[in-house]
């Protein structure tokens, strides 16, 4: 991970003395910033029908868990990075990290930052929403509601080899990262071919862009930070025929923050095709209308907002997560910088007819 956060290592993620040797923090717990909360939001977890020692918490609305339970149960690969105050979950583009510093505690995935939540430290223990095991790390959900019961299990995903390529360049002028995927595995090498060959091309036109931007800057001033450019992706669906990522391209050029720019992607796995709303959305021939009433009810609803939202445009910004559309709009597009992107979950039970599904064709 590429990240510049200042912390004091002496009083972060302090370890606990265990079985008469010294541990980070169990792999899962943290001394500082610690937050009580009541047995009475317990949720007992599961993994595969069977109970497990650990619990969950019901907080927000949402299901936590202790990322413990991804090492203990899951038996995701697990690293403890003393020096960073990161744990390192999962592997490949699967991969979470969690790190820990004197403001509080960053989460990333695939090196992508996961703005709408971040973990929390819970009675010492850290806590992850149970969404991100779900929409990002390949597992999903059942939950009984009358006992507090979530059940575990793994996804059912495509069969897809998700790898990354990249570009990296480290000097006293310049710090450049930039990751994309390339995908494999699927027995479709014309669709790969598509697929891949849209996904490279927008690394190119990012990398290119920064070539041109720097001819135009000029060298650092001394004294200053040096110039940063960041791509990086997440895969956020990954099942029935569909593949769904999101893009992010970060630029820092001196002054007070970046600029982040986000891009989705939804492509059909039968022939690479990028999928549009209405590829999705069909079975509705009134889902645009519904789409901007909800849109705007939404917008209307954040602090900040700037109004102007008149309705989704030709090429709206948008991505798969399970159960429904993920919306976003850029920085600055509708509410100030300070609010990061606004982001909106609609589920396909509030778009389709029941009992249709939008993955009918491309299954």
């Amino acid at each position: 991970m590429n990240l510049k956060i200042s912390f004091s290592a002496g009083i972060l993620a302090a370890g606990l003395f265990f079985g008469g040797g010294w541990l980070p923090a169990e792999s899962s717990y943290v001394a500082s910033g610690k937050t009580q909360h009541s047995v009475s939001n317990s949720v007992t977890l599961q993994f595969n029908g069977k109970a497990v020692q650990l619990q969950g918490l019901l907080m927000e609305g949402n299901t936590w868990i202790p990322i413990a339970f991804l090492r203990d149960n899951l038996k995701l690969p697990f690293h403890y990075n003393e020096q960073s105050k990161t744990y390192s979950i999962g592997q490949g583009y699967q991969t979470l990290n969690v790190s820990i510093y004197e403001g509080g505690i960053t989460s990333y995935v695939n090196d992508y930052f996961l703005w709408e939540q971040q973990a929390k430290n819970i009675n010492g223990r850290i806590y992850i929403p149970f969404q991100w095991v779900k929409n990002y790390l390949g597992y999903d959900g059942e939950w009984i509601s009358s006992t507090k019961v979530l059940n575990v299990v793994k996804s059912k995903e495509n069969e897809l080899t998700i790898s990354t390529e990249g570009y990296d360049k480290d000097n006293n002028q310049v710090s450049i990262h930039i990751d994309y995927p390339k995908l494999s595995g699927s027995g479709n090498l014309e669709a790969e071919k598509a697929m891949n060959e849209i996904l490279k091309k927008d690394a190119k036109l990012f990398h290119d862009s920064i070539d041109k931007r720097l001819n135009e800057l000029g060298a650092v001033e001394e004294g200053n930070m040096p110039y940063e450019f960041k791509g990086s992706y997440l895969v956020t669906y990954n099942q029935n025929g569909v593949l769904s990522l999101v893009t992010e391209q970060y630029e820092y050029l001196g002054g007070a923050h970046g600029m982040n720019i986000r891009k989705g992607y939804i492509f059909s796995l039968k022939d690479g095709k990028l999928l549009s709303l209405g590829d999705l959305l069909g079975e509705n021939k009134d889902y645009l209308k519904l789409l901007n009433k909800k849109l705007s009810g939404k917008l209307n609803a954040l602090p900040g907002y700037f109004g102007g939202f008149k309705g989704l445009g030709d090429q709206p910004d948008f991505y798969l997560q399970p159960g429904g559309l993920r919306f976003f709009f850029q920085l600055y597009e509708y509410t100030p910088y300070a609010a990061g992107f606004p982001e909106f979950t609609i589920g396909f039970n509030e778009l389709l007819p029941k009992g249709s599904s939008p993955f009918q064709a491309f299954k």
